[in-house]
């Protein structure tokens, strides 16, 4: 029985970090590498697309949904049924409470509705039948827990995809759901695997979600590896907003970096040395030391001066930020504010719908350091791939044109009041902007304006904050004549905008030579949205605005505002004072 425990405790933590186990040591060159009861691995240089620039070395971290990956399957013998089977009622009691708890609170913020899916699930894992072919499989089989639950759930995810019937289909989501939420629970994990990463950390990843990306960190990722990471993708946007070396489009990469590998990236030229020997790490070390004092001298000459043209046009340089940690960061760089706050990140990492007061603390405390610059938060910006496990939104054909934005917010009012509520609250003690995600229609930016409005009146507010509408749909750049006479400003995603513009979806590897954000078609639609404005304030917080290489066509139609990664502000300042505009804005 000893030896059964601890061979789940192993199990368990390579869940975890799967690292664990692996057998760490010196080589005779002095570099760190990975035994796994083989002999050393060499070293090998990947190459890929650099989508954040920078160094970086650290140790590798291989991460797979919990779901895919291969669990240590183990036989037991007939004394040891009674306690997996003690294991996987536990698991059921465990994520039956958590679902529980969640139907509670959505009920309470979104309606029984909303609340019942919840339920639903929690029926479907407590369902009699479900729990008997558990202990009947674990009985004939005498496999671990874990393989007990993958089996019966995947049979009946594929029993529930089989059917005709549409709405039941649907239900097959829900038992993948259940399955990844008991094996988490059998691993003795409560956090997400990227939650707790160790310092110096390269996360290696086949692809990243938004639901993954909001756990990393600079305090413990140094950089990322990514099989699909175009440049526009959550990863590579993520990363960049860090200030964290990412290196995307590297075939077959899983098979190719083992968890505990050292690995050297390079996100400004493509490419990650894996296991480097001691003269390839001693040209990094150098290199790294180089441009360390350049960023830094960079921040120092830029971060206090005016970023002015060379022809006398002034342009503001702002910052897209989630955190204080980020906030901090752009105020550091010189950031002349903060052009996106993405809200997001907040909503996705909590366990359990946020309460308006905790949504109006996290905004205060993260927006101080940037008091009396311009600040403009955006709206919940969530559906098609970005679902807080909380809210469980149903399945959708289409999901990119799909409820995502202002339309889910519309879908789902107490959602969009209880962050009207928190903002206005915050407003009280810092001037802030709403950003309203994913307009197209004029009704989009009606609805927010009067539930504001609203609200407002209740909370005796009188000034209200500033209002904006984000351009990301060719039928919002091309309704700015009705759209301007309901907000105080424009922000142009270029992000999204080029997506839909040019039907190539941003995190699809497939179509990525048509995902071109400075294509003659996309600049015309941000030319247009600048012209017909007028006076009306105009920025541009896509990755477009980052790019070196484009930022004088932007200035070209009009743009005097530019909204980056924080980490990127003094470059972009650097930039632009050595560029002549020679087609000026018209009056």
């Amino acid at each position: 029985m000893k030896s059964l425990n601890c061979a789940r405790k192993a199990h368990r933590n390579r869940e975890r970090y799967p690292k664990t186990g692996s057998s760490v040591y010196e080589n005779t060159e002095g570099i760190r590498s990975v035994k796994n009861g083989q002999a050393r691995r060499k070293m090998l240089t990947l190459l890929g697309k650099g989508v954040s620039p920078g160094i970086a070395e650290g140790e590798a971290f291989v991460y797979i949904d919990v779901r895919l990956r291969d669990s240590e399957l183990y036989v037991i013998d007939d004394s040891q049924i009674d306690e997996e089977k003690a294991r996987i009622q536990k698991a059921i009691d465990d994520v039956g409470n958590c679902l529980s708890i969640d139907a509670r609170q959505i009920e309470g913020k979104l309606g029984k509705q909303s609340a019942d899916i919840f339920r639903a699930q929690e029926a479907i894992l407590r369902d009699s039948h479900v729990i008997k072919e558990m202990k009947r499989v674990l009985e004939k089989e005498k496999l671990n827990a874990e393989q007990v639950v993958r089996m019966v759930f995947r049979v009946l995810a594929s029993r529930f995809r089989d059917l005709e019937n549409e709405l039941f289909r649907e239900r097959a989501d829900d038992i993948d759901d259940l399955s990844r939420r008991l094996l988490l629970s059998l691993a003795g994990i409560h956090a997400h695997s990227l939650e707790n990463l160790p310092a110096n950390t390269v996360l290696v990843a086949r692809r990243l979600l938004p639901s993954d990306t909001v756990f990393l960190s600079r305090s413990s990722t140094v950089g990322v590896l990514a099989e699909f990471a175009g440049p526009a993708a959550h990863a590579a946007l993520l990363a960049r907003e860090l200030g964290i070396p990412c290196v995307g489009g590297i075939p077959d990469l899983l098979e190719k970096v083992h968890t505990g590998d050292v690995v050297l990236v390079d996100g400004t030229k493509g490419s990650a040395v894996i296991n480097p020997n001691r003269q390839t790490l001693r040209r990094y070390k150098t290199g790294f030391k180089e441009a360390r004092q350049r960023r830094e001298t960079m921040a120092t000459a830029n971060g206090i001066k005016r970023t002015v043209t060379r022809d006398g046009l002034e342009v503001s340089v702002m910052a897209n930020v989630r955190s204080r940690e980020d906030v901090e960061l752009a105020m550091e760089r010189g950031a002349d504010g903060i052009g996106l706050f993405r809200t997001e990140p907040f909503f996705l990492a909590a366990k359990h719908l946020p309460t308006d007061k905790e949504f109006a603390t996290f905004l205060l405390e993260s927006l101080k350091p940037a008091r009396g610059r311009r600040i403009d938060v955006r709206l919940l910006d969530i559906g098609a791939d970005k679902n807080p496990i909380y809210l469980h939104l149903p399945p959708e054909p289409d999901p990119f044109l799909g409820r995502r934005g202002v339309r889910l917010l519309r879908e789902y009012p107490e959602l969009l009041a209880a962050q009207l509520r928190a903002i206005l609250e915050v407003s009280k003690e810092v001037e802030i902007g709403v950003l309203i995600p994913m307009v197209t229609i004029e009704n989009d930016v009606l609805h927010v304006v009067s539930m504001l409005q609203q609200f407002a009146a209740e909370m005796g507010i009188f000034k209200l904050p500033r209002i904006g509408a984000m351009i990301e749909t060719p039928a919002a750049a091309l309704s700015i004549t009705s759209l301007k006479t309901h907000v105080d400003f424009f922000s142009i995603g270029s992000n999204d905008l080029t997506q839909y513009t040019m039907a190539a979806g941003r995190e699809n590897p497939l179509v990525v030579e048509y995902f071109i954000d400075d294509h003659p078609t996309v600049l015309r639609l941000i030319e247009w949205v600048v012209r017909e404005s007028g006076t009306m304030p105009v920025s541009i917080c896509g990755e477009l605005a980052s790019r070196i290489d484009a930022i004088p066509k932007l200035l070209r139609t009009g743009i005097m505002s530019l909204s980056v990664a924080a980490a990127l502000v003094p470059e972009v300042k650097m930039a632009i004072r050595g560029i002549e505009i020679k087609k000026r804005r018209e009056p």
